[in-house]
């Protein structure tokens, strides 16, 4: 193990694993584990999404197991860690009691900052109308459809919705609920490239074996501590095999395939993506994508260099340099995280459906959903016609989830 801290409270390792290993020393040494094992696990109940999460405590040698919350912010501005501070306060009832930048780090996956280090934090009693629900539970209802494009016969898109049984994938019904305070559930898109043996092939390889690596690596969903590194490492499995599969197969060599993959788990939604497939989320009458495109028109796009009318006519908009597959060696997949809250919608979809659907009107679709009371097969219902009555050359595959 790497030595990350070395004092005279406690001592910090690095695993090979990833994972921090704090071990307890010196004066009140064991009040002090025993404080921060509790501050964490109220903060995990709480919702808080920024902190380390804990996965193991040894009261005997007094270390405690958490995940990686990344490097030291070192350019952090006082007032930007004071903000992390009164935002723990305030929406999850904890005081830090050592209010400083040198307990705020970096987390390059999440693209955000962390606070650590809550030995000597105070818990507060905590207004549970600051969560969602009084329970503090969430469930989901979700509906997902893919329907072949009219430009070709076949259908090169994949889609999926699963949970895992100690390690082994459980097939979810394409229209359902769960309480994913109980059991976690994935929901995963795919889009094929390479013509349609190759691309279809590709698409129902990387959505199949999806089912397989995710749960071999994460055993069961509910309360595993690395979602983002499991879900990333899961892609990278994925491009390998669908690479030898092409490399071994002349007739569908060099096929490939976007994803997007969100796994709802107690209170929140890990994502990975690669391509130029999307995940949308709609709350509170706004809309984000939370994935971005693979592509340099999309990056153009991002930087405000172009914009969405522009950039739907770009003849480059469909080149990707990210995707599954196609003989790349590597592939680095965007990952991200989000605090789940009552009333948030989410769209997983290709590329065929945003063709013939613009950004403004999935946002309206979404509010009229919320206006009506519309279930998740209504709204996408409203997304197909729209897309379809405007385009529907490419195949067009959709899955949309509203939290409860």
């Amino acid at each position: 193990m790497k030595i990350a801290k070395d004092g005279l409270r406690s001592i910090v390792r690095i695993g090979y694993d990833g994972r921090v290993y704090k071990t307890f020393r010196g004066t009140g040494a064991d009040e002090r584990f025993e404080n921060e094992v509790k501050v964490l696990k109220v903060l995990d109940d709480r919702g808080c999404d920024y902190v380390p999460r804990l996965i193991d405590s040894d009261p005997e040698t007094l270390t405690l197991v958490t995940t990686n919350c990344g490097h030291p912010a070192d350019s952090i501005s006082d007032g930007k860690a004071q903000e992390l501070f009164d935002d723990l306060k305030e929406n999850f009832g904890v005081i830090h009691d050592d209010p400083f930048p040198r307990n705020i780090t970096y987390h390059p996956q999440m693209g955000r900052f962390c606070v650590i280090d809550f030995e000597l934090a105070q818990v507060l009693n905590f207004d549970a109308e600051k969560n969602s629900d009084e329970s503090g539970a969430f469930a989901i209802n979700w509906f997902g459809v893919s329907i072949d494009g009219k430009r070709k016969p076949g259908n090169e898109d994949c889609l999926a919705a699963f949970a895992s049984d100690d390690g082994w994938a459980e097939e979810l019904p394409l229209e359902g609920d769960l309480n994913i305070t109980e059991r976690g559930a994935v929901f995963a898109v795919s889009d094929g490239m390479g013509g349609n043996a190759g691309g279809g092939y590709a698409s129902w390889l990387a959505v199949k074996e999806l089912r397989q690596f995710l749960p071999a690596r994460m055993g069961r969903f509910e309360g595993n501590a690395e979602p983002l590194k499991h879900l990333a490492l899961a892609v990278v499995d994925l491009n390998n095999y669908v690479n030898r599969i092409g490399q071994a197969k002349p007739d569908v060599k060099g096929m490939g395939a976007t994803l997007v993959c969100g796994l709802f788990n107690r209170k929140e939604m890990h994502f990975a993506h690669v391509g130029d497939s999307r995940i949308y989320r709609f709350y509170q009458g706004e809309l984000e994508q939370l994935t971005f495109d693979h592509t340099k028109v999309g990056e153009m796009e991002r930087k405000g260099q172009i914009n969405e009318r522009q950039a739907r006519s770009h003849p480059s908009r469909n080149v990707l340099y990210q995707a599954i597959g196609t003989g790349r060696d590597q592939v680095q997949p965007q990952v991200g995280t989000i605090h789940l809250e009552r009333g948030m919608w989410f769209l997983f979809c290709s590329d065929g459906l945003i063709d013939g659907i613009w950004n403004n009107r999935i946002k309206n679709e979404f509010q009229d959903s919320v206006d009506k009371n519309r279930t998740p097969e209504e709204t996408a219902r409203a997304f197909l016609d729209e897309s379809l009555r405007t385009s529907g050359k490419d195949d067009t595959t959709l899955m949309v989830v509203q939290v409860k």
